[in-house]
């Protein structure tokens, strides 16, 4: 093979690898989260001691419902005012406070990210016992 074919092909080699490793970093340095996606949730976020109640997260596109997504669903900072219930459709009240619902969308590539894509403001006021799923 001559010179000049070599030349060509490492340097074409050399830009092919250059585009995806480029692509990350803007990834790494743009903003956290699905871009463009407004996240509705119509559950309560005043709960009571006891209250079980359903998780409804609605993801949007530009304004148009997406189909059933994958989420992770977690409480901040921990799970002993609101916990999540085992089939991580429900938040179960356990003791008054604050405390955050924190929505991940999960992707088929990927376990999620490391920041919430949104995140949800939840106040527990006291009232009845405490469900025995409560840690």
């Amino acid at each position: 093979m001559r010179q000049s074919v070599r030349v060509a092909v490492a340097g074409m080699a050399l830009v092919g690898a250059f585009i995806p490793a480029g692509c990350m970093v803007l990834d790494a340095l743009g903003p956290s989260g699905p871009r463009g996606l407004t996240w509705v949730y119509a559950g309560d976020t005043v709960l009571t001691v006891g209250q079980t109640t359903p998780v409804a997260v609605t993801v949007l596109a530009q304004g148009v419902p997406l189909p059933a997504q994958r989420l992770r669903i977690e409480i901040s900072p921990d799970s002993i005012r609101v916990t999540v219930n085992l089939p991580g459709d429900s938040l179960i009240a356990c003791r008054a406070g604050p405390a955050a619902l924190l929505i991940r969308l999960l992707h088929s590539s990927a376990v999620g990210t490391a920041t919430p894509d949104t995140s949800i403001g939840l106040h527990v006021t006291g009232g009845g016992s405490a469900d025995p799923r409560c840690p």
